[in-house]
């Protein structure tokens, strides 16, 4: 792939040119980070789709000696009354 390095800047072409190496390896460690960065985004893709769809998770039934009646909302009717005080005198 050939790029062409030349009038990226305002100045005159010969100071130009001594940054078309600077440029170059620019471009050159963008498009290898760019790279990576695929390789390892595709890794941990295949580890998730692998972990999720290669591990059941254990069947543990923590309710299973809960008691579900103690959750259900209680009347009104079946607290007892409170008992009137007397005055204090």
């Amino acid at each position: 792939m050939q790029h062409d390095y030349t009038a990226f800047t305002s100045l005159p072409p010969e100071q130009e040119a001594q940054f078309v190496v600077f440029e170059r390896h620019q471009k050159e460690n963008l498009d290898k980070g760019f790279k990576i960065g695929v390789i390892v985004a595709a890794i941990f893709g295949v580890l998730a789709v692998g972990v999720y769809f290669g591990i059941t998770p254990e069947e543990d039934n923590i309710g299973k000696d809960m008691d579900l009646n103690q959750l259900k909302k209680k009347s009104k009717t079946d607290a007892p009354a409170p008992t009137p005080e007397a005055p204090v005198k």
